[in-house]
């Protein structure tokens, strides 16, 4: 009996559980040969203040530590993100280095009638070829405890630049950690400071 060849990075995911689910959440198009991880939460805070903390770098660096400490490569850390390329180093725990990173950040009309303007971070760096990064913030219907609350999604395609079969899968569970990660520390972030401002 013949058997067909199958993908060897398809195989890697579904042993890996990375395997995709639930449709794209965004309808810009696909980067080629990447495998996609889809993760929504629920953050108690309005949407317009959640789309400000989206553009400074203060919360980026909260939400991301400790699991990857962030620096940029020439000088300091702006306030807001500026619209283009940021260049920057990370390292996991801040203790291993895993090189440099480019931020590559455009802002992109909604697909979800009455959303914020969708983030994308299209990034490439040392270690990877392809990590495109889609956010998408959309408000709620509020309830008796949580009057204001906003739907978040992270949208993430990744591609390995070396031996991409292996590394990609690897590279989407490490990301799905990582977004994991990062939505936690979201929700704490905005149970702390959205109602001070509110």
């Amino acid at each position: 009996m013949n058997h067909h060849p199958t993908d060897p990075q398809a195989a890697v995911a579904a042993a890996l559980g990375t395997s995709e689910m639930g449709p794209p959440a965004s309808t810009l198009p696909r980067p080629p040969g990447s495998l996609r991880i889809c993760l929504t939460t629920t953050l108690p805070a309005p949407a317009a203040w959640v789309a400000a903390q989206l553009q400074t770098t203060a919360l980026f660096r909260h939400i991301t530590a400790p699991l990857l400490r962030f620096g940029t490569v020439q000088g300091a850390w702006p306030a807001h993100w500026p619209m283009g390329d940021t260049e920057l180093r990370f390292a996991l725990f801040g203790l291993l280095p895993m090189g440099r990173q480019t931020a590559r950040i455009s802002v992109h009309a909604p697909d979800i009638p009455g959303a914020w303007p969708l983030l994308r971070d299209n990034g490439t760096g040392q270690l990877m070829r392809v990590w495109d990064h889609r956010i998408t913030v959309h408000s709620l219907p509020g309830t008796p405890g949580m009057p204001e609350r906003t739907c978040y999604t992270d949208e993430v395609f990744v591609r390995a630049r070396y031996l991409p079969w292996l590394m990609t899968p690897l590279s989407a569970a490490f990301a799905w950690v990582f977004y994991r990660h990062r939505q936690r520390r979201w929700v704490q972030w905005a149970r702390e400071r959205a109602g001070a401002v509110a």
